[in-house]
């Protein structure tokens, strides 16, 4: 039997629990938990048999995003949902078994994941005991050898965000060190607050976004990167040249014509984060505040228990119970209203 590269052997794969979810409620992946834009379907219905035979072409929802963004049309580029956003920027950017980067831990798995892949040397930040961002702790591990540090604003799975000055003050230590900041806003639009605009004064920034959160297109696989003309050049090298489908192509391009779908549902869930808030406060169960569509209980030894009987009750939630810092911890998505009543009834029960 032949064996892969060391890098392979060494790293743990990742397998999350994405099957036999099909009839719950889905409170485990931070997924839109109604779907997509009307509008999305019906330009999916109207996809014509021959587009399907072409390659896809890009300029067109390239235009359509600098817009929606506020860039350059050479600012921006799709991509193969967040997955490949992070492996884009590590490839092109991180020097094997040579080049550092710093990631704030509890955070999103991919990181580390392509990091590994790519034999970065990986430096990692612990949160806060409060899950508040370690600004001064990540700002020490900063140096020349520092080639890229990532930042999760707001973080998944704590649900915090950072502050925009601390994020100013991070990328001009990482810029002095001749290092990149990577910002995933996966979740943006439920914070309403962006990097975006400092692409033009900082030249070691990238950002990336997606559709798979807000817009509810998780199963197309679409995300994109917005950085400096120079950034974006370079990662259009590495990228595979056909690696975003032209299906997915489509409806990013109708989903942004209908972004009102979006902001309407993200008012929604907002609210229900607070109405939430109010009931896990009378059921004296421990909540951390968050600036995304989720939020994390604490109910100790419970967890376990908490999690099957919700299962029972048609409901699923992320145990987050192994990740740093959070022994305990379950991640719930927040829905829409009737959603939002169904988990309350639920928890009220097992409590």
């Amino acid at each position: 039997m032949i064996k892969p590269r060391k890098a392979v052997m060494v790293m743990d794969g990742y397998n999350p629990p994405t099957s036999g979810r099909e009839g719950y409620l889905r409170l485990d992946f931070n997924e839109n938990t109604v779907g997509c834009s009307p509008k999305v379907i019906e330009t999916l219905s109207k996809i014509k048999q021959g587009s399907l035979s072409v390659y896809p072409d890009y300029n067109k929802l390239r235009k359509k995003l600098s817009e929606f963004l506020k860039v350059k049309f050479d600012q921006v580029m799709p991509t193969n949902a967040t997955d490949e956003a992070i492996k884009t920027v590590i490839e092109t950017y991180i020097e094997r078994s040579k080049d550092e980067i710093v990631i704030p831990v509890p955070t999103f798995a991919m990181f580390r994941f392509y990091a590994q892949l790519n034999e970065a040397i990986i430096k990692e930040v612990l949160y806060n005991d409060d899950l508040s961002f370690p600004t001064e702790k990540l700002l020490m591990k900063i140096n020349s050898k520092t080639k890229i540090v990532v930042l999760v604003n707001p973080n998944s799975p704590t649900g915090t965000s950072i502050k925009k000055e601390d994020i100013v003050q991070i990328i001009k230590k990482a810029r002095d060190n001749n290092a990149l900041v990577l910002i995933d806003e996966a979740y943006y639009p439920f914070f309403n607050e962006s990097s975006v605009e400092l692409i033009n004064e900082f030249d070691n920034l990238i950002v990336s976004q997606t559709f798979s959160k807000a817009f509810g297109m998780a199963n197309l696989r679409i995300g994109y990167l917005v950085s400096n003309e120079e950034n974006i050049k370079n990662m259009l090298k590495v990228i595979s040249p056909y690696s975003v489908n032209g299906v997915a192509v489509t409806c990013a391009f109708a989903a942004l014509g209908d972004y009102g779908y979006v902001k309407s549902y993200v008012r929604e869930v907002n609210k229900n984060k607070v109405r939430l808030y109010d009931e896990l406060g009378k059921l004296e169960i421990k909540y951390y505040k968050s600036e995304a569509n989720f939020l994390l209980i604490d109910i100790g030894d419970k967890c376990y228990d908490y999690c099957e009987k919700l299962k029972q009750k048609g409901i699923l939630v992320r145990n987050r119970t192994k990740d740093q810092l959070l022994e305990g911890c379950v991640r719930i998505t927040i829905g829409t209203d009737e959603q939002t009543e169904k988990l309350i009834k639920a928890l009220r029960e097992i409590k």
